[in-house]
């Protein structure tokens, strides 16, 4: 990519118009988290089957995600846009006026495919069209988005189930939606040109069907019991899917995903850092207001609301934080953000016995404020070791494993809980939660010093624009 000095003002606006559409998407996904008991009741349905509106949707942008590099090449960005705004309408004209349970099934995975193609997208742009000295700044802009809209999710949807009716928070984001979608067919500009090749669907049909297993297995795993066939049977299925892909994607001289790229260990580092936040992080989203509600007895909307504070904050300093990758070494904000991870999941594990509504917030926020150092950068810096032709697949693993993780982190956290249930089964409701939050706090501090630790194995100077 040739350096410039400036961004010009359709890259602004494509950028904009990208991460106005992903928001919605985002927004929507842990919006409906909040919305099922009252699914249940409407549609006389179990919170095991409910719960497929969420998982179901967070499966398909994963696996639409790991084709988005193949996209990218075969595809103008603008068709791309144009198919990602088309079916985010559809999947709405099917979620808002669902009379069924498969009704909205269909309208979330509609709207899963949507999400899956734009957001990969709008990084895409950035990483091809603006300058090299400024991709931490309009990554952290653009990358905000993704971060506040999962936390501001459970409010938005608590307020308008609550208020109003379920069907309401799809009509709403409509015309932002269209708008953003709109605005940004009319300002993108193409990065490369497109070039014809055959899609492995073969190595597809192995991801979707990997990412399946895994995700069956680990919901399976939240009814209590590890030991059970459709536990391990699914986890081994799913592993062995993607033990085939890997075989078949480095024979193939163009594989869906160039998993080659993992040799570089700076990227391979990068991703597994961006894993790890990712995962507690939404975790988090997850436990914190499951904790308010059954532990301090607090009621929906105002569970929701503790997050919004960490998720503002966040918010704020991203543009900040990926100033500082462009002017200085990685290992500086990375370094700077792994100190208020492991503070604020500390601060949780160690009070947990003795959490408040005012305390959550500041430890989310304490936390937040580490992921705002990292979650951004070390995508930016992750695609920044990379070849510009190797990008797409960057971005395409990058943005998989950001779905991907964040399903796994809700689905492991609700097992842990369950488990926790099962083996205190006489104890009430607020020990259970205390002593099962205890454990999932744990588990999340133990994978912050796992990104801790790959931190402190960067180099001091890895980047130097």
């Amino acid at each position: 990519m040739q350096e410039v000095s400036s961004v010009s003002s359709k890259t602004k606006l494509s950028i904009v118009g990208s991460a106005g559409l992903a928001f919605c998407g985002v927004l929507v996904e842990t919006a409906m988290n909040v919305t099922f008991p009252t699914l249940m009741a409407q549609f006389h349905e179990s919170l095991n089957n409910v719960q497929w509106v969420t998982t179901a949707y967070l499966l398909v942008v994963a696996a639409t995600m790991t084709v988005t590099a193949f996209i990218q090449r075969r595809f103008k960005f603008k068709a791309i846009l144009g198919a990602a705004g088309l079916l985010f309408i559809l999947g709405i004209l099917f979620s808002g006026t669902a009379t069924s349970l498969v009704m909205l099934l269909v309208g979330r995975i509609i709207q899963g495919i949507s999400t899956g193609l734009v957001m990969p997208l709008m990084f895409a742009i950035i990483m091809h069209q603006v300058p090299l000295s400024k991709q931490g700044q309009y990554v952290g802009m653009a990358g905000m988005v993704v971060a506040f809209a999962p936390s501001l999710g459970p409010t938005y949807g608590g307020f308008i189930t609550q208020m109003y009716a379920w069907p309401l928070i799809f009509w709403l984001t409509l015309p932002i939606g269209v708008l953003s979608c709109l605005l940004a067919l009319c300002t993108v500009q193409q990065g490369q040109a497109p070039v014809k090749s055959h899609f492995p669907l073969i190595q597809f049909l192995l991801v979707f069907l990997g990412l399946t297993g895994l995700t069956l297995a680990v919901n399976y795993a939240g009814n209590g019991s590890l030991i059970t066939p459709l536990v391990y049977g699914n986890f081994i299925f799913g592993l062995l899917c993607f033990a085939i892909f890997i075989v078949l994607a480095l024979r193939n001289a163009q594989p869906l995903i160039n998993i080659r790229i993992f040799k570089n260990s700076l990227f391979t580092r990068a991703v597994l850092i961006y894993f790890l936040i990712q995962f507690v992080q939404i975790g988090l989203t997850f436990v914190l207001p499951t904790f308010a509600q059954l532990s301090l007895r607090q009621g929906v909307m105002l569970s929701g609301m503790m997050l919004l504070a960490g998720s503002l904050l966040s918010a704020v300093i991203a543009p900040f934080t990926g100033r500082l990758l462009d002017h200085y070494s990685a290992k500086i904000p990375f370094s700077i953000g792994a100190v208020f991870l492991l503070v604020g999941i500390g601060l949780l594990l160690i009070f947990t016995n003795y959490l408040s509504t005012v305390t959550i917030v500041i430890f989310y926020a304490i936390y937040m404020l580490g992921f705002s150092f990292l979650f951004n950068n070390s995508l930016t810096f992750g695609l920044q070791q990379l070849k510009p032709t190797e990008i797409g697949d960057g971005n395409a693993i990058f943005n998989t494993l950001q779905q991907y993780s964040g399903s796994l982190g809700t689905a492991i956290a609700s097992t842990i809980l369950a488990m926790t249930t099962q083996n205190i089964p006489h104890s009430s409701t607020i020990k259970q939660t205390v002593v099962g939050s205890h454990d999932v706090f744990t588990f999340f501090a133990v994978l912050c010093v796992l990104a801790t630790c790959l931190i402190i194995s960067l180099p001091k100077k890895v980047n130097d624009h």
